[in-house]
């Protein structure tokens, strides 16, 4: 965004001012982040571009005071009045979830607030407007234009995610699918040609529904995936998304092992019911066997016997005293401390 013009930025999130800051800087005056410091930085400012780099004394915010209040301006006039931001509540998760945005929502508010507050906002040191000052800066020097195609730069800047062990680079599964960071990527016609060979992925962090394909340093094709075609996913936006849906699938899995055991009870005490109708179904069929046609009189006698049997009352037999009821009967002694009893 810094190199080529921003009338497509401008006109999509529908800004009041143009945006005419643009072009290819002669020296990037920065501190000591990784993304300014690594390897692949130096290969596409100084090596691609024909930038100078030039790298800021540690903790002296004093050398690069105009970044220092760009800063001072997104924490104080930009940050504090998003809606529902945790300034003044102290509790930066109670905020993020009763207002939550998306990248997409907050690069739109954040090209807003740049373009039609701070571009024109009074600059009190110089006592002109900033937008001003850059057109009457860049009438007076000039400003070198980036002459490249907007791709290629595209394709410098994006981040590179690469293996480093040889031999464990990034191989096409079952000749048409790609998997990056946990998701399919296809397009048959590219990956099929790319079977047993390793090649390069490159990525934009802010839309990763496109993989951008390297073999040897050449650009070969593109990448999609299609849970997330149709959508532009950032990267962080699709690290809560994998949390969140970890989340529902384990509480789903909870909730599944409730169910089969629910299942299996039902199941084991529905086995024991149809055991005990079996055992019923089979002893009447046994019983209804004893039909009176196919036995002997004799027999049908005997289970008449037998059933009256079992339907009659029982007897009890009248008690009778015993033979020696009448003889004497002796008395033990029971002793009690000192004395005897008898």
């Amino acid at each position: 965004m810094a190199l080529l013009p921003k009338d497509e930025q401008v006109g999509r999130v529908g800004c009041q001012h143009s945006w005419p800051c643009y072009g290819k800087p002669a020296i990037i005056f920065h501190d000591r982040g990784k993304i300014f410091t690594s390897e692949r930085a130096r290969q596409v400012l100084v090596d691609r571009l024909g930038i100078i780099t030039e790298q800021a004394p540690p903790y002296a915010p004093s050398a690069k005071g105009t970044v220092e209040n760009l800063f001072r301006w997104m924490t104080q006039r930009f940050e504090r009045r998003l809606p529902n931001t945790s300034y003044g509540i102290h509790d930066a998760k109670v905020s993020a979830e009763a207002g939550g945005m998306t990248l997409e929502e907050l690069e739109r508010c954040f090209i807003q607030a740049v373009v039609d507050d701070y571009q024109q906002a009074w600059d009190e040191l110089r006592r002109q407007r900033r937008a001003v000052l850059w057109e009457q800066a860049a009438a007076q020097s000039g400003v070198p234009q980036y002459l490249g195609y907007p791709d290629d730069l595209k394709l410098l800047l994006m981040k590179a995610q690469n293996r480093k062990r040889p031999g464990q680079g990034y191989q096409v599964a079952d000749t048409n699918r790609l998997s990056f960071h946990g998701r399919w990527y296809v397009c048959p016609g590219l990956l099929s040609r790319l079977k047993g060979r390793e090649f390069e992925v490159y990525f934009d962090r802010r839309d990763i529904s496109v993989l951008y394909l390297f073999v040897d340093g050449i650009y070969v094709g593109e990448a999609y995936c299609p849970q997330l075609m149709g959508s532009r996913v950032s990267e962080w936006e699709a690290r809560a998304m994998r949390k969140h849906d970890e989340k529902q699938a384990k509480l789903a899995r909870s909730q599944g092992r409730e169910v089969r055991a629910r299942i299996q009870d039902e199941a084991a005490h529905a086995r024991k019911r149809r055991s005990t109708e079996i055992r019923a179904n089979e002893q009447a069929r046994q019983w209804d066997r004893q039909r009176e046609e196919i036995h002997p009189a004799e027999v049908t006698e005997r289970l008449a016997d037998i059933e009256t049997k079992k339907l009659a009352p029982p007897k009890i037999k009248r008690a009778v005293p015993d033979a020696d009821a009448d003889r004497p009967v002796r008395t033990l002694r029971v002793q009690l401390g000192e004395e005897r009893l008898s």
